[in-house]
């Protein structure tokens, strides 16, 4: 591995990690200053990628830990009979639980 690779690898990480803060953020900040509760609904959840798992993942977390996203609900959609038992998102809910 070349080491503009591993600079490039570096970076793309650090993007979807600044991504994933503001996108918390954001809804930090729409949940706080609403009286009304934001609802996050996701379908298809079976054929989701890593990086949007991680997103959800993030973004529940914050709502768990923080007293302004309490209004924060995620709701979740897939076919069970498409999505294994070992995909991510089960790791991802059962750890936020």
């Amino acid at each position: 591995i070349e080491s503009n690779d591993l600079i490039d690898t570096q970076s793309w990480v650090d993007s979807r990690k600044r991504l994933e803060y503001l996108l918390c953020q954001f809804v930090a900040v729409i949940s706080s200053s609403s009286s009304l509760p934001i609802i996050l609904f996701l379908d298809d959840l079976q054929w989701a990628d890593e990086a949007s798992i991680e997103v959800v993942k993030q973004l529940l977390l914050m709502s768990v830990s923080s007293y302004q996203c309490k209004q924060f609900f995620f709701v979740g959609c897939c076919r069970g009979n498409e999505m294994k038992q070992d995909h991510k998102i089960w790791t991802v809910l059962n750890g936020v639980r």
